[in-house]
């Protein structure tokens, strides 16, 4: 028999930013899509902390709130996306504590321990300058985090916190629910800042000394680059205790066009009109910048993002290469899109692609594969379609995936997807000569969803591509 949920709730954008108005946490990963696709989570994530403020919400109006709190512990497993529906459940109660678990598609995002008492904990004398919630958060290196310290502001006054988490403020009072607040904007804005991922919590409550004030110190007390942890005692509010956070590697950056120069001749690609679907990052922008450097003409599509867009085909033009850019969603139709260009097209490269990475404990999850068949089956289609009755000799790259045979655990919809795709392929080879499409299987690369943590070694991309471009430049081939 399943364990009935005490809550249940679906954070929405609106939500996120009421939270980081109240906190001051504004790291992107949190607010901004654009930004938040070159991190681990792939799309806007919900603050760890923000989970645990509701969750106490939830818990204080079970009658949980009676009880005083002597310790507070709390453990980040997994991003919760935005619009995901997350769910609270006590899976261990008694009168000294309550164990919370907070789950995603049936996998645990968020644990939550709750040890009743009075206060035990002396609070900590923290030295260093009293200093404001940064408006941008900090990018530092692990030579800047080791040591660090001083005392943080909260950004708003504990009011305002509390006016998002009622029933919180009334059981652990104002104060304490703003310095708990204030973790995440120690951890999303100052230290690790920019590249940082919330990992745990665990604070007793104090007995603070007079005066108090609405700061909370914090000193880095271990730095760890090779699995790029840090480790900061927290101090303030009501609380005494530590926080864990990781510095996750920062989003994959391509090689600029002059760098890429002499992989290709000058003219190996000339009289080519390519377009590359999701050229504005990742081996998309690679491919697009091989291709211009090559002589083709290139149009860098791009359906979130257009100032990377531009950006990519700026690095182009400097390069003394030819690319405009144009907006494009693989999951519409194609012709209407593609109506603003002139010419035909003589190639085109297919790098749209959702989310990858999902955690879910179901084995299989049809809405999953319908996304990713939406992009890589009939998204691709669509677009053969639309370029072939311009031009019936087009010719597209296809990029599938070693997961296809491999098939790593919890990405089946990925694979079957793929697969899906390869098979499209080779019909449409068979059936829409003098058309072709250059499928090709390419193994785990670096990219913005395959980054993690800690450094892998993974395959060159341009050595992996090269040859895929010049045989999709092969094609159209001459009659005879």
């Amino acid at each position: 028999m399943g364990v009935t949920p005490l809550g249940v709730r679906t954070f929405a954008m609106a939500d996120q930013m009421r939270f980081a108005d109240g906190s001051g946490d504004r790291n992107p990963m949190h607010l901004d899509a654009v930004a938040a696709r070159r991190t681990p989570a792939g799309a806007p994530a919900v603050h760890g902390v923000h989970l645990m403020l509701w969750a106490l919400d939830v818990l204080a109006r079970t009658g949980a709130g009676n009880k005083p709190v002597r310790r507070l512990t709390a453990r980040f497993k997994r991003f919760v996306p935005i619009g995901e529906e997350v769910t609270i459940a006590a899976t261990k109660q008694t009168g000294e504590s309550v164990w919370l678990d907070l789950a995603v598609s049936g996998l645990t995002s968020a644990q939550i321990a709750v040890d009743f008492g009075e206060p035990v904990a002396v609070a900590e004398a923290r030295s260093g300058d009293a200093q404001s919630a940064p408006s941008a958060p900090r990018d530092l290196s692990f030579e800047e985090m080791e040591g660090l310290e001083g005392r943080l502001a909260f950004a708003t006054e504990p009011r305002a916190v509390a006016a998002l988490f009622p029933g919180t403020a009334d059981w652990l009072g104002e104060r304490r629910l703003a310095a708990l607040a204030a973790t995440t904007l120690m951890v999303g804005m100052v230290c690790p800042g920019l590249h940082s991922m919330y990992s745990s919590l665990t604070v007793d409550a104090c007995e603070e000394p007079e005066p108090r004030d609405d700061h909370l110190g914090f000193r880095v007390v271990r730095t760890d680059p090779r699995f790029r942890s840090v480790r900061a005692s927290v101090a303030g509010g009501g609380w005494v205790g530590a926080v864990e956070s990781f510095v996750r590697l920062p989003p994959v950056k391509q090689a600029p066009s002059h760098a890429l120069a002499g992989l290709v001749a000058p003219s190996e690609f000339a009289g080519a009109l390519a377009l590359v679907v999701g050229g504005s990052r990742g081996l998309g922008e690679l491919t697009a910048k091989l291709l211009a450097l090559g002589g083709a003409k290139v149009v860098v599509a791009y359906r979130v993002g257009a100032s990377e867009a531009e950006a990519v085909a700026g690095d182009i033009r400097a390069a003394g290469g030819d690319c405009e850019t144009l907006a494009y969603d693989a999951s519409k139709p194609a012709e209407t899109q593609l109506a603003s260009l002139d010419a035909a097209l003589t190639h085109a490269y297919y790098f749209a692609t959702p989310s990858i990475y999902k955690a879910q404990s179901a084995l299989f999850a049809r809405e999953r594969l319908n996304v990713f068949l939406d992009i890589y089956a009939d998204g691709f289609h669509d677009l053969a379609q639309a370029l072939r009755a311009r031009r019936d000799d087009v010719s597209l790259f296809y990029p599938s995936s070693v997961y296809v045979t491999e098939r790593p655990r919890g990405m089946i919809e990925y694979a079957m997807a793929k697969a899906a795709g390869e098979a499209l392929c080779a019909e449409m080879n068979a059936a829409w000569a003098p058309a072709h499409v250059t499928m090709k299987r390419l193994p785990r690369l670096l990219t913005d969803q395959t980054a993690q943590v800690t450094e892998t070694k993974l395959a060159s991309p341009i050595e992996c591509l090269l040859p895929a471009l010049r045989e999709t430049q092969s094609w159209p081939r001459p009659p005879g």
